[in-house]
């Protein structure tokens, strides 16, 4: 093993003098006081009080850096010296192996180190110098960062940990399911990661730990349930992913990570964040010079682990920072373009999530209605309208959740008979379709298709009322059968509308907030990995009009319509017929008797 030099900074007072000798000590190995280093002219200028300029220094950090490059071939070596600021590491480490070096800051506030150095006797540096320490200081962009507020084991328990393991690439906080597929992705892409969750004693203990035993991809990755010791292991920048539930957790965590990080470093929030989180969050993290990115993630457990969508907005320098490790994790579409991009600053890549799950929530609706029509209406078994949906995914119909709803369809329980039969017919929202209704209301733009699938869901959770009422009012059936080409041109026709309202309140929320969400990069991103892909928004992209985000004007748009809306009309109008006592929610609005298709909407999950 080469030897090599261990550079313990800080201002004085930190105690570099004292954690260098215990780290020599312990190591076994030479420690060497950078003071000693200082001509005497030096020496004199800061006993009288007098701070020392860059001219003064050069000498000096000059006389430390050939020590160093002296004594490294014969030895391992401990250098205790101030390193205020960047140019100065720059010449204590010029024309050494950066690997050789070792570089641990010891920082603490003025007040406590004052204090400190107060009680000292016989030192040249008076504690009435600090201040001028402390405005010159500059944070460090390489090494371990450590609190002077520990006691001494502590502080080097820190230093052994940090050299012992190589320092992560990221860190991820948060192992649900969500987060642990992340980790195990980003893992499996070749980037070190620390992984943290917390500790409760009873109810979650070793999470992290027990990760790392159960996941072959995280076999190497660094576990932590103490955050302090998770945000050392970090690389500087620090970049860490947080995988924990919207609203108040978020913020809690960001309150006790935020004692341990550095101006420079990047929080990315990767959860279903409500946008104007997002955006008050990043407002505040710029006071302290933390960047930090929104970043919608879509594509459910399996998509997080083989390769999500990735909507990532917020600060512009924190997305380059993870840049890298985003398009690394993301999914790649059918023309292996990578399914990440920049959105838009503050809540912007929250804000599309939050419309990607709305629109979610009303193709899963539709898709509920025609197999309602199908089942109810024609007649027909599961296994039979799963080869319906089938034939429908060769063409333009194709997309990811047909597809699995087709599969779910085919599901039989022991007795060899349809397991969505035995699904009750209740739907839950995660919030973000509430969202996206309010969002709408609030910026003016109708999105009923959204609404009326939220809608859907509430009166779903009614259905003890449901029952009461089907047992009170009769119900005859009169049921109006749709041909097949009829029935996929009406739910294309749909599809449609309910993208054409998405993109409109994307529009207009970027317009009102000054975003400037490229619309046509957005549907590259949903193009692979998220719940929403489909054939139709390939053609949406292939025919984009640059100069106008309106899909209705569109080619395929104008000539699926033109050529079919007699028969659309009509088929509308046969599905919400009050005379054949049907229902347009039947994802919800199932009677006694009727096929619990609610079970469609509740498997899939963004």
């Amino acid at each position: 093993m080469p030897n090599k030099v261990f550079i313990v900074t800080g201002v004085s007072g930190s105690g570099k003098t004292t954690v260098g000798k215990a780290l020599a000590d312990l190591l076994k190995i030479s420690f060497y006081d950078g003071d000693s280093f200082h001509p005497a002219a030096n020496i004199a200028k800061m006993a009288s009080g007098i701070p020392l300029n860059d001219e003064d220094r050069l000498p000096f950090l000059k006389a430390i850096n050939n020590a160093i490059k002296e004594k490294l071939p014969v030895e391992t070596l401990v250098i205790a010296c101030s390193g205020l600021k960047e140019k100065y590491r720059q010449l204590l480490s010029e024309d050494i192996d950066p690997s050789l070096i070792h570089w641990v800051h010891l920082q603490g506030d003025y007040d406590t180190i004052h204090h400190r150095m107060k009680q000292r006797k016989d030192h040249f540096m008076s504690a009435n110098m600090l201040r001028s320490q402390f405005e010159a200081y500059e944070m460090p962009t390489a090494g371990m960062l450590i609190g002077t507020d520990k006691d001494l084991d502590q502080i080097i328990q820190q230093i052994m940990s940090g050299i012992n393991n190589n320092s992560s690439d990221l860190g991820l906080i948060g192992l649900g399911v969500m987060g642990t597929s992340l980790a195990r992705n980003i893992a499996g892409k070749g980037f070190s990661i620390s992984i943290y969750n917390r500790h409760v004693a009873g109810k979650e203990e070793g999470i992290a730990k027990k990760m790392t035993e159960t996941f072959a991809e995280l076999y190497s990755s660094k576990p932590f349930d103490d955050i302090q010791m998770f945000v050392a292991s970090l690389s500087l920048p620090r970049k860490i992913f947080l995988m924990v539930n919207a609203g108040r957790a978020v913020d809690d965590v960001i309150q006790h990570l935020l004692p341990f990080l550095t101006a420079g470093d990047t929080i990315v929030d990767g959860g279903n964040s409500y946008y104007k989180d997002t955006d008050r969050r990043q407002k505040q993290l710029d006071d302290h010079g933390i960047h930090f990115v929104g970043a919608g993630v879509s594509g459910g457990e399996e998509g997080a682990l083989l390769g999500p969508s990735i909507m990532p907005g917020g600060s512009k320098k924190g997305y380059e920072t993870v840049k890298e490790i985003l398009l690394g994790m993301a999914a790649k579409n059918e023309l292996r373009e990578t399914c990440c991009d920049y959105v838009g600053d503050g809540g912007a890549g929250h804000f599309v999530k939050m419309v990607h799950n709305g629109i979610e929530y009303a193709e899963m609706q539709l898709i509920a209605e025609f197999y309602s029509h199908l089942r109810g209406d024609q007649k027909k078994t599961p296994e039979e309208i799963a080869d319906i949906f089938e034939e429908w995914s060769k063409g333009d119909a194709g997309s990811y959740l047909l597809g699995i709803t087709k599969d779910i369809l085919r599901f039989t329980d022991k007795d060899g008979l349809p397991l969505i039969d035995k699904i009750s017919d209740m739907a839950g929202n995660k919030g973000t379709g509430s969202w996206t209704t309010m969002a709408a209301c609030e910026l003016g733009v109708p999105v009923p298709a959204m609404a009326e699938a939220l809608f859907s869901r509430y009166v779903s959770s009614f259905k003890s009322d449901r029952l009461r009422y089907a047992g009170i009012f009769n119900q005859v059936e009169n049921p109006v059968v749709i041909e097949q080409n009829d029935l996929l041109n009406t739910y294309m026709f749909c599809r449609i509308i309910n993208h054409f309202q998405g993109l409109r309140l994307i529009k207009q929320a970027s317009e009102a907030n000054g975003w400037n969400i490229d619309l046509k990069v957005l549907l590259k991103i949903w193009s692979g990995g998220c719940i929403i892909r489909s054939v139709l928004l390939a053609i949406f992209r292939s025919e984009w009009l640059e100069d106008n985000s309106d899909i209705l004007e569109q080619p395929y748009t104008k000539n699926l319509i033109n050529r079919n809306f007699p028969n659309i009309k009509k088929s509308i109008a046969g599905l919400a017929s009050v005379e054949a006592d049907a229902t347009t929610a039947a994802a919800s609005d199932a009677g006694p008797g009727d096929p619990p298709v609610a079970g469609l909407c509740s498997q899939p999950r963004s």
